[in-house]
């Protein structure tokens, strides 16, 4: 199975960046363990580029743009948009070798997407992006997490339900859920968990759905999409109300957006997208906070189990697996796989 130090899959779409933080002025950002310089050109879009000059290995970020170019701060050497060195002050030709490498880019909605792997082999209808990211008929709000352990981990422990009554009992998780039937979905590569919990529902749900206090039937489900791309949703029912009353039953979508950094450290956007309580920021911004504080407690455990790795080493760890982490081993088995195809 794949683990903390399994090569990352390049041929696959990452998040980067959000739109807004990209501007004119370049900024640094860590991927798959390389550091890329991101900048818009002057018609607006964005690029990305190799931060490391060709010469000395300067970082570009520490340059100037300069029209469609980007001028290295230590020597001058300058590039353009494609990463091609058009001009270096010690001389006067430049020859073609003298470049940097560009990244595919896909800006999606809020987000711009990387390509770090074969150029060749870059597909932009594979954007594992969600259209309920960008939706009008869905209302949205999200944040960013900087976890210092494994995006493997982190995949597995969306896909792993039965913590909810535990790890997150002081936030959205209810006594009910580890004990509550287990349903893996499993066609190809799509990797589906899915729990149906009769309940009290967490203060996250109930009170924007005016639902505190009642019985409700809480739907949960886990879908690995792709190795930057986790899909969490949950579907509500009150169970003290009419059955028949809402044509469309008030449902939560939160987009897992993962991009490994380094072997041991990752970057975590989050979109939550909800069907009711349209247009009332409170209910947005109170959704927010509680989601913050439960995403915390995993970015908790996670760091200290990667804490732990790194102090003791996995070597002579025998770690078990149960019957409900199916959809764990599964996911992690793919990963190594495609990571391994790289390898040949």
């Amino acid at each position: 199975m794949a683990d903390a130090d399994t090569p990352f899959v390049h041929n696959a779409w990452y998040v980067i960046a959000e739109s807004r933080e990209i501007g004119r002025a370049p900024i640094a950002r860590t991927v798959l363990g390389h550091s890329v310089v991101l900048f818009r050109a002057q018609g607006g879009a964005a690029v990305a580029l190799q931060n490391r000059c060709c010469h000395r290995s300067f970082p570009l970020v520490h340059g100037r743009v300069e029209g469609d170019t980007i001028v290295c701060g230590y020597h001058g050497l300058r590039f353009d948009t494609g990463g091609r060195c058009v001009e270096i002050p010690m001389q006067k030709s430049v020859p073609s070798a003298v470049r940097v490498r560009a990244y595919r880019t896909v800006e999606k909605g809020a987000f711009l997407w990387i390509w770090m792997g074969e150029e060749e082999s870059a597909d932009e209808t594979a954007l594992p992006h969600q259209e309920w990211m960008s939706h009008p008929e869905w209302d949205t709000c999200g944040g960013y997490l900087h976890v210092k352990g494994s995006y493997v981990h982190l995949h597995e422990n969306l896909l792993d339900l039965s913590h909810l009554s535990f790890l997150h009992a002081q936030s959205f998780g209810t006594p009910e859920y580890a004990r509550a039937p287990v349903e893996t979905k499993i066609e190809g590569h799509d990797i589906q968990v899915w729990r149906h919990v009769e309940c009290r529902l967490p203060p996250i749900y109930a009170e924007p759905l005016g639902w505190v206090g009642t019985r409700a039937r809480r739907s949960s489900g886990s879908q690995f999409v792709a190795p930057g791309l986790h899909v969490n949703t949950g579907i509500f029912r009150n169970l003290d109300g009419p059955q028949d009353s809402a044509p469309v039953l008030p449902t939560v979508k939160v987009a897992q957006l993962i991009t490994p950094e380094t072997q041991h450290s990752t970057h975590y956007w989050y979109v939550v997208a909800r069907n009711f309580a349209r247009g009332d920021v409170a209910t947005s911004d109170f959704m927010l906070e509680q989601q913050m504080a439960a995403f915390s407690e995993d970015v908790l455990a996670l760091e200290r189990i990667t804490e732990l790795s790194l102090l003791e080493g996995t070597c002579q760890v025998q770690q078990i697996s149960l019957p409900t982490d199916k959809a764990g081993v599964l996911m992690r088995r793919h990963l190594k796989s495609l990571a391994e195809l790289e390898q040949h």
